[in-house]
């Protein structure tokens, strides 16, 4: 056996060290270079490349629709055992398909986004904080680190989102509770020793023992204590139309009608913790900082919004209805979402016994591979020579692109993962970030130091460092 897998993978190219142990996949990982390194691997050796002894790396679009086809058997690999608690499996952690599905089921309809346009309102409120903030760091002329304030907004609507009140970051320009940092942290835990996740349970052994603050567990913690906080009948929110009632009671309602039970609530509140905050903030702050890096973008969308506006289009905040019927701001997310997913690792998969093709070649069952959406969304064959810039017109119908190359490149989007296992808070991210841009962009510029690039850091999600002062925008 050991032979014959020798002679099927002996020449996948890929780092010499990565053939014998996952400590090279590790560094990267340590680094914070992840991200950019699995791009020029496949630059430099093409469809498929080796990252660690058993698992391998591809990013064609083809490839990747065979890997997290909805009807595809590969099961998520015990890497993402590190995503939760040794002895509790939850929706993101599990590597039963089965389990997956009877977690999901009973609150998937909670995340749709004709259930998430019902918290409108809610967003639009944290805009208005938001803008206001804006507002007083051009006063001050105060220098703003971007990221981390998008990460207040995120939170502060995940927050009136799922228990009608937000946690105050925006307003207390910090960390409240260390929420930040217990996600980084958790996250953190993820791309490290998942890598290693035969070790997961003894670290987090250890860790608990010492009671630091165990990143597989803060997640879960925050979840808990907001059910236990909300389940007294006296603490249930309920407004007059039900749609709008925060995440928590129709949980707790669901719960009561015998339709979901402790581990779907858990479950719910935590991913709209992790996918409401990190993955917003990043798309959020990618946005900003390629609008405002590129002056024909940023004109463009602002032409945009000033017809629409002039010609009673639009109202102020803009309305997630209004928004989708302005192209140029959608082809701006989309482009950004491309650019910049949020993920930077390969989302590992196991193949099934009987094994499958890849690549060109038959990889046996139990061999690992992924795509990383960073390679992917930079694959030429997928989004053409210019696939490294920021051209949101790539997304746009018009003389230099046809609705066929639209459609290609809609279709080998991966920014939120693929299949049943594909984030199932995206909406909640979709919501706040087409509502958060057009307001952002109409009233304020972003004014950068300097021309220096921003700082990226990767481990599982790539996390951006810059700074900003916002004036009121001219013109």
């Amino acid at each position: 056996m050991a032979s014959r897998m020798m002679s099927c993978f002996g020449n996948v190219p890929g780092p010499f060290l990565a053939r014998f142990t996952r400590l090279w996949e590790l560094r990267q990982m340590l680094r914070g270079e992840f991200h950019e390194t699995i791009v020029k691997l496949h630059k430099q050796h093409g469809p498929i490349v080796r990252i660690s002894p058993n698992l391998y790396s591809l990013n064609s679009p083809a490839d990747q629709k065979k890997i997290y086809n909805l009807r595809a058997d590969l099961s998520k690999t015990p890497y993402y055992d590190a995503g939760g608690h040794p002895q509790r499996p939850n929706l993101f952690s599990t590597q039963d398909a089965s389990l997956h599905a009877d977690r999901k089921k009973p609150v998937a309809n909670l995340y749709s986004m004709s259930s998430m346009v019902h918290y409108e309102d809610a967003v639009d409120r944290m805009i208005k904080i938001c803008l206001r903030k804006f507002a007083g760091f051009a006063e001050k002329r105060k220098k703003v680190f971007v990221p981390k304030f998008m990460q207040a907004y995120a939170f502060d609507v995940i927050g009136e989102i799922t228990i009608n009140q937000n946690f105050g970051m925006m307003e207390t320009e910090a960390d409240v509770d260390g929420m930040m940092e217990l996600v980084h942290a958790s996250i953190r835990y993820l791309g490290t020793v998942g890598i290693f996740p035969e070790f997961h349970s003894w670290i987090f052994r250890i860790v608990s023992f010492l009671r630091l603050r165990h990143a597989g567990g803060l997640i879960e913690k925050i979840a808990s204590d907001t059910i236990r906080k909300f389940r007294h009948p006296d603490r249930m929110i309920e407004k007059e139309d039900p749609n709008s009632d925060p995440f928590i009671s129709k949980l707790l309602r669901l719960e009561a009608a015998g339709k979901a039970d402790s581990s779907h609530l858990m479950d719910a509140i935590a991913s709209n913790i992790a996918a409401g905050s990190d993955t917003t903030a990043i798309t959020l702050s990618a946005a900003l900082y390629y609008l405002y890096r590129t002056p024909r973008a940023l004109a463009a969308l602002r032409k945009e919004i000033d017809e629409m506006q002039k010609a009673g289009k639009i109202s102020d905040p803009v309305s997630f209805k209004e928004a989708q019927d302005m192209p140029y701001l959608q082809a701006v997310i989309l482009e950004t979402l491309r650019l910049h997913p949020a993920v930077g690792y390969v989302l590992p998969r196991k193949v099934p016994a009987g094994g499958m093709e890849l690549a060109g070649r038959h990889l046996p069952g139990g061999t690992c591979v992924g795509v990383s959406a960073w390679a992917l969304h930079r694959n030429p064959e997928a989004y053409g020579d210019d696939a490294s810039e920021f051209r949101p017109e790539r997304f746009l119908v018009s003389e230099d692109s046809s609705s066929k190359n639209r459609t290609a490149s809609l279709a080998s989007s991966f920014a939120f993962g693929g299949g049943t296992r594909s984030c199932i808070g995206k909406n909640i991210s979709l919501l706040e970030m087409t509502k958060a841009v057009p307001q952002i962009v109409r009233k304020f510029d972003l004014v950068f130091e300097s021309d220096e690039p921003w700082e990226l850091f990767s481990t599982w999600f790539v996390w951006q460092k810059y700074h900003c002062y916002i004036e009121p925008r001219k013109g």
